[in-house]
């Protein structure tokens, strides 16, 4: 095999396989040269066969991991903060009813643990089979997340959640650079979304379910039936993992022959990086990239205003007027449903675009505004006509209604967690090679999830029923991130031009080295 050429740019891709000796190229069946007809037909079929089996399942398991996360919100209705007083009902979490203070505490704890071990997952996924680090850290999160039914205190209660943000740090964080092994680009977002779509679903069904729960008779509390029902499924499917999900494209057992090659060659197609050992100036080269700041402070404040909305979606929505636990469980449902389908009408249209700052940007200015008449409306109308919106959701998308409060609550809703995929995949799409996707990562979630920590506080229960200062922080936050997408956009497009000006555009096919100089090699380019 021959040494590494000095050279930015490979001359074609059929040339970079045949001089790395990736690819057979006698014996390929043409798969080498992903340009003829023949190879574009099987590189489709490929593509078709690895989404049907990473995304239903990284799906699945999103979709678990966000239940057990928010689910505290819907167990508090349920009693779970009444402690001893509620004898017949079960055990709480200490002799007294938690006051707002050690509620907002029992929802924060759990950032702390995800943001202290969201790097450590990042290299986890680069130095272990993935297929094992997934099956470890979602089958521990679902044990931590069903001990929450024998918390006896406050303190246990704070232990399980923070034990399940650090095994939810050691999955969530790293599927992004998981995608990146297997998929180009401008093939992320979509795939992104189906990683991180579910967190609508998620929301949307976890009401579903907890109203399912409260209608349950028996003398074990509902909160605890909520707890073992979101927890159970999402072990059995972190144990099947360790079957079904493919590790690299170099080193994985579900591909073979055409296939096989197929998935090496798409791997060197448009970056060429190797499988080598973690570098130390791979790691300054991250932790001085200020690139990588400016997109983890975008997350930071989109964050900020995601876990206000998990942590008390339901208990802002029951002080709209829906005053029964189950009533207020089940009209969480219509704001995340909408989300879910505007997440995937802007990853669709982000990868196509070819754009993710001008797609956020956008998102984030109707959502401040969103929040700004959240926090305006009158006292009047914070128990309006929900049953309209219901009725007829389509009016959450082509009309303002504002004759019912929770329209502008859908659309914030929808809006903020729409922005969730292309900022994701923002991120790694513009970190170079491999070492800087899992450092990079890794830091970029830990920081931007401070604003999680952040988001636990702007609900206090002192501000209900109109919480105006959660609105008015909300508005502020997806202002800023507004502001910083677009800055960012501009700025990575003139890093591009300056690029092609001194060194001229790549071609179509080229694939770039990346092992060395990472993105600050000559020939990349930033996604804007």
């Amino acid at each position: 095999m021959e040494s590494r050429p000095e050279l930015e740019h490979r001359g074609g891709f059929d040339e970079l396989v045949g001089k790395r000796g990736f690819v057979d190229i006698e014996n390929s069946l043409e798969v080498h040269n992903l340009d003829s007809p023949g190879a574009r037909e099987a590189e489709r079929k490929y593509i078709w066969k690895l989404d049907l089996i990473i995304l239903p399942t990284i799906s699945a398991l999103y979709f678990f991991e966000y239940i057990d996360r928010g689910n505290i919100a819907n167990a508090k209705l349920y009693g779970l903060d009444n402690g001893h007083d509620t004898v017949k009902q079960g055990v709480g979490p200490g002799k007294n009813s938690l006051t707002s203070p050690q509620w907002q505490l029992s929802i924060m704890i759990f950032y702390i643990g995800l943001i202290l071990f969201q790097v450590p997952g990042c290299i986890g996924y680069r130095v272990f089979p993935p297929s094992k680090w997934i099956a470890f850290g979602v089958c521990m999160w679902c044990v931590a997340s069903s001990l929450q039914d024998v918390a006896f205190s406050q303190s246990g209660l704070l232990a399980c959640r923070f034990f399940i943000g650090t095994f939810e740090g050691l999955f969530g964080t790293g599927i992004v650079y998981y995608l990146s092994l297997w998929y180009h680009r401008y093939e992320l977002g979509l795939r992104v979304f189906w990683f991180l779509g579910p967190t609508a679903v998620a929301g949307a069904f976890g009401g579903l379910i907890a109203y399912g729960v409260g209608h349950i008779k028996t003398s074990t509390p509902n909160w605890k039936w909520l707890f073992l029902v979101e927890a159970v499924p999402g072990f059995v499917v972190g144990l099947f993992c360790l079957y079904w999900l493919p590790d690299r494209p170099t080193k994985n057992s579900r591909f073979k022959g055409a296939q096989q090659e197929i998935a090496v060659a798409r791997y060197y197609r448009e970056s060429f990086d190797k499988d080598g050992p973690i570098q130390w100036k791979h790691i300054r080269m991250t932790i001085t990239d200020w690139r990588l700041y400016m997109q983890a402070a975008i997350y930071l404040t989109t964050a900020a205003c995601l876990a206000s909305i998990s942590g008390f979606l339901p208990t802002i929505v029951q002080d709209l007027g829906y005053k029964s636990a189950t009533s207020a469980n089940l009209m969480t449902v219509p704001p995340y449903a909408v989300a879910f389908v505007l997440m995937f009408m802007i990853s669709y249209s982000s990868d196509r675009c070819r754009d993710r700052g001008l797609h956020i940007t956008g998102l984030m200015i109707v959502a401040a505004i969103a929040y700004v008449l959240l926090a305006t409306l009158p006292q009047s109308q914070l128990h309006g006509k929900y049953a309209c919106v219901v009725r007829q959701p389509l009016l959450l998308i082509i009309q303002l209604n504002t004759t019912s409060s929770n329209t502008p609550q859908c659309i914030a809703v929808a809006c903020v967690y729409a922005t969730y995929p292309p900022t994701h995949a923002w991120a790694a799409n513009n970190l170079g090679n491999g070492t800087k996707r899992a450092i990079g990562l890794g830091m970029y979630t830990a920081i931007g999830n401070c604003g999680s920590v952040a988001g636990t506080y702007f609900y206090p229960s002192t501000e209900a029923p109109q919480f105006r200062k959660g609105h008015y922080l909300c508005f502020a936050m997806s202002l800023s991130t507004a502001v910083m997408a677009f800055t960012n956009h501009v700025l990575l497009g003139r890093i591009n031009r300056a690029r092609d000006e001194r060194y001229g555009k790549g071609r179509e096919g080229e694939s770039v080295d990346v092992s060395e100089m990472a993105d600050e090699s000559l020939g990349f380019r930033f996604i804007t």
